[in-house]
């Protein structure tokens, strides 16, 4: 006990979420970023780590950056570190008018969207010095909500989507609740001659379309719904964004389908003649996943709490 007592106190603990980071993303500059620190403060960090374990850590290969063996060894026990020191230092006090918390939270473009447009009166109102940044849902995202390095996952409740984030839909590790049911609409130019509403299902597949696709491969509802109707669409444009649709009818002929909070979001701005498709699609859920380990944090209580009121205030 006396000599782990006396190798924590010759170590700079500050070190620790770096190294967390420069394992989990094998970049220091994307590592800087994450932990809102400069890139010289993380390179200096690399190189005390670098003397303390004997080892370059990170080496180039090419173009890219790599773990050594060692540090890949690192890994699960850094991870274990993390965990432990979060349920350790962790306090269930939260108040959020005085929280200085940063929230992580992974979701679709399309959601970042309509969060950020309705979050920032919210927080500006409630919880001022809280900050919240939204990434993209990689795979490594069940890894980050595992050790704390991410708060939330938001995505559809589709087995295709929980997979994509590195968690099986039974996974007793993770919590999860549907928030809220979004709708498929399709949009088109307001400017076009045709009224969307009038088209019938020859109109409409007679047309050009764009679409969203999957940057995994994996099929979309809209995909399914074609494969069902055993139809064939004219596909112009496969854009891996949803929010990338309503710019790219705008002033054409394509149409495009959309969630409908995001459509009625963005109607008004790229004036969008938004109307229900000639065909029936299955609704859109979209589910919180998180940590069961922290879900009772007061923190995270509050974080799911904004979010559903949020949703509450989609149209």
């Amino acid at each position: 006990m006396m000599h782990a007592i006396h190798l924590l106190r010759s170590v700079n603990m500050n070190l620790l979420p770096i190294l967390a980071e420069l394992l989990r993303c094998a970049n220091v500059t994307n590592a800087a970023k994450r932990l809102h620190l400069t890139q010289s403060t993380v390179s200096g960090s690399l190189r005390q780590l670098r003397e303390i374990f004997n080892d370059d850590l990170l080496v180039q290969r090419g173009r890219d950056m790599i773990l050594t063996e060692k540090a890949s060894r690192l890994i699960p026990e850094v991870e274990r570190i993390m965990e432990l020191a979060g349920r350790l230092f962790y306090t269930d006090a939260f108040d959020p008018s005085t929280a200085e918390n940063q929230f992580r939270i992974a979701t679709a473009d399309y959601v970042s969207a309509l969060v950020t447009s309705r979050l920032g009166a919210t927080l500006q109102a409630e919880a001022p010095t809280v900050t919240l940044t939204l990434t993209p849902t990689p795979g490594t995202s069940a890894k980050e909500l595992r050790i704390g390095t991410l708060d939330l996952i938001i995505c559809p409740n589709r087995r295709a989507n929980w997979q994509a984030c590195g968690i099986s839909d039974d996974d007793p590790e993770f919590g999860h609740e549907v928030f809220m049911r979004d709708q498929w609409v399709a949009i088109q130019w307001a400017g076009h001659q045709a009224r969307g509403s009038a088209l019938t299902m020859d109109d409409y597949f007679s047309r050009r379309h764009v679409m969203y696709c999957r940057t995994d491969g994996q099929d979309t509802i809209e995909q399914e719904t074609l494969a069902q109707l055993n139809v064939r669409q004219r596909t112009q444009f496969q854009v891996p964004y949803f929010t990338l649709l309503p710019q790219l009818v705008t002033g054409s002929d394509l149409i495009g389908l959309v969630p409908r909070s995001l459509a009625l979001h963005y109607s008004a701005l790229f004036q969008l003649d938004v109307f229900d498709p000639p065909f029936e699609l299955p609704p859109l859920d979209l589910v919180m996943i998180w940590s069961r380990k922290r879900e009772e944090h007061a923190d995270l209580l509050w974080l799911r709490q904004i979010v559903r009121q949020v949703a509450s205030d989609v149209d």
